[in-house]
């Protein structure tokens, strides 16, 4: 949340409603962008790739 928002917050008083909606507002904003980011990171890893049979090898 920018300081712009936060001024904005400020200028209510902590009876208003408006106070408190505007809180919630933006903590569902930055919860929403911090998904995007991590699903952002997630795209861009390559699949696991399947582990083949493992097989018995020879004893020395």
């Amino acid at each position: 949340m920018t300081d712009e928002y936060f001024d904005e917050m400020r200028k209510y008083g902590h009876e208003d409603e408006m106070r408190y909606r505007m809180l919630m507002r933006g903590v569902k904003n930055l919860l929403e962008q911090r998904k995007r980011e991590k699903s952002k990171l997630f795209r861009g890893l390559p699949l696991r790739q399947r582990n083949k049979v493992p097989r018995v090898g020879k004893w020395s």
